[in-house]
């Protein structure tokens, strides 16, 4: 069944849903009420800092207060989003393109994929001085790549069961439209195979496919 979507009216409430430190704390409001402590560790964020996010997202309608804990003191707040589902319409936005629309998701999504990326890879450097980019003719094309192990590195070593579950590539495809579609259908298949299945280890993912414009 589709959500119901809350469409947001007002710039203010845009700028605050599209920021990320504001965004991390919604996606956690979306999914059940928090209190100000748990949900500023859960975030990663200064306690005080939450609290004024917190704050901010009360006054533009974004969260409520769902019900006053009583305790000594001040009783204790528990928040919860407005809504399941927020629509944030490009027009309330400030961005200056469509290309800055995506680029939003994508570049915080990118930090936080390099840091893993880095963590992952650590444990394969023998020595730092072997720490390197490689440019090399492979396949009929050009490859550009990182090499936690100077030349002896090939990337199906991360393939091998003692290795960590990484995989970085990207690349160009010459394909036809048809392949190209069913490229699309098989990665959107086998995601939702391997979602499906749960976990108790979160792993970051990212996959893209696009026609290159040459632009």
């Amino acid at each position: 069944m589709p959500p119901a979507w809350t469409r947001l009216e007002y710039p203010h409430a845009a700028r605050l849903a599209l920021n990320p430190a504001y965004t991390d704390l919604l996606r956690l409001l979306m999914t059940r009420e928090w209190t100000a402590a748990p949900l500023a560790a859960a975030a990663g964020q200064a306690l005080n800092a939450a609290h004024h996010r917190l704050g901010r997202l009360l006054e533009a309608g974004l969260i409520r207060v769902t019900r006053l804990e009583r305790r000594r003191g001040r009783p204790l707040r528990h928040y919860r989003a407005v809504s399941d589902a927020l629509l944030i319409p490009y027009h309330l936005t400030s961005l200056g393109s469509l290309e800055a629309l995506i680029s939003l998701h994508e570049d915080a999504f990118s930090d936080r994929f390099r840091q893993a990326v880095v963590q992952a890879g650590v444990p394969l450097v023998r020595r730092e001085e072997d720490i390197a980019v490689r440019l090399y003719r492979h396949a009929g094309g050009v490859v550009m790549d990182v090499t936690p192990t100077a030349e002896h590195f090939d990337m199906d070593d991360l393939l091998r069961p003692e290795a960590p579950a990484l995989t970085v590539d990207w690349g160009v495809l010459h394909l036809t439209r048809e392949d190209a579609k069913a490229l699309q259908r098989d990665l959107h298949d086998l995601l939702a195979r391997y979602a499906a299945r749960g976990g108790p280890h979160p792993h970051l993912y990212r996959v893209n496919l696009a026609p290159d414009t040459g632009e």
